[in-house]
């Protein structure tokens, strides 16, 4: 069974709970920022484990009372439909005509083996080589995942970036995937996402490059960065 989910309002007022309070963890707030209302409880748990968080992410905004289904949103797995009378013939159709398959012929017994009073000479086989491996092409690689020298809260961001590749750049974008991989600290990560804001305003333009960082530049912020002189 599965729901669209939503905010509730307390989820909205964790969202905006910056200063004081109880601020939420990281991986809460990042997931809780994508429930819209549009996704199913089962879309939130992929998105939950693709930005490096434990699939139980969303029950745990659940037990928070921080999101809820969405009324009349519950989708049930549809019934098998049943058989009609024309497949219930087919099958047992089939059914008699297995049951009446003849059986196949018994061969002929075999002749007894001829013993050879020759002399046996020793073979001597040669070594086989083994095959061939072939060569793997770098595009054949496995996706290389976020650096696990990056600082734990900064994993989460790194993920949604290449995730954001993924969506809007596509294969095309796969060097620019691999440099948010391989970054090892916060000051690669922001020069990182320098380059994506202006690879995605390069697809687009700037106003929409940074409508689609706008979560990133939550965690984030474009600060230190001279985005005039780079963009």
């Amino acid at each position: 069974m599965m729901a669209i989910m939503r905010k509730t309002e307390a989820g909205q007022q964790a969202l905006q709970a910056r200063e004081g309070g109880t601020k939420l963890p990281v991986r809460l707030r990042t997931l809780l920022l994508q429930v819209d209302g549009q996704k199913n409880s089962e879309q939130l748990v992929q998105l939950a484990v693709s930005l490096g968080s434990p699939a139980e992410t969303v029950d745990k905004l659940l037990e928070l009372g921080l999101i809820e289904p969405l009324p009349g949103s519950v989708v049930e797995p549809p019934a098998p439909p049943a058989p009609s009378q024309r497949e219930i013939a087919a099958a047992a159709m089939a059914t008699v005509a297995v049951t009446i398959k003849p059986a196949a012929p018994t061969p002929p017994l075999a002749a007894p083996p001829v013993v050879s009073t020759a002399p046996v000479v020793a073979q001597t086989t040669a070594p086989v080589a083994p095959p061939a491996t072939a060569a793997v092409d770098d595009t054949q690689l496995e996706d290389i995942p976020v650096s696990s020298k990056l600082p734990e809260h900064l994993r989460p961001v790194a993920a949604l970036m290449r995730q954001l590749v993924e969506k809007h750049l596509g294969l095309k974008a796969m060097l620019l995937k691999r440099r948010i991989s391989h970054c090892d600290d916060e000051k690669e990560l922001r020069l990182a996402l320098v380059a994506l804001r202006e690879a995605l305003a390069k697809a687009s333009n700037n106003a929409q490059a940074d409508a689609i960082l706008q979560e990133v530049y939550t965690h984030l912020p474009m600060i230190g960065l001279n985005r005039a002189k780079t963009f």
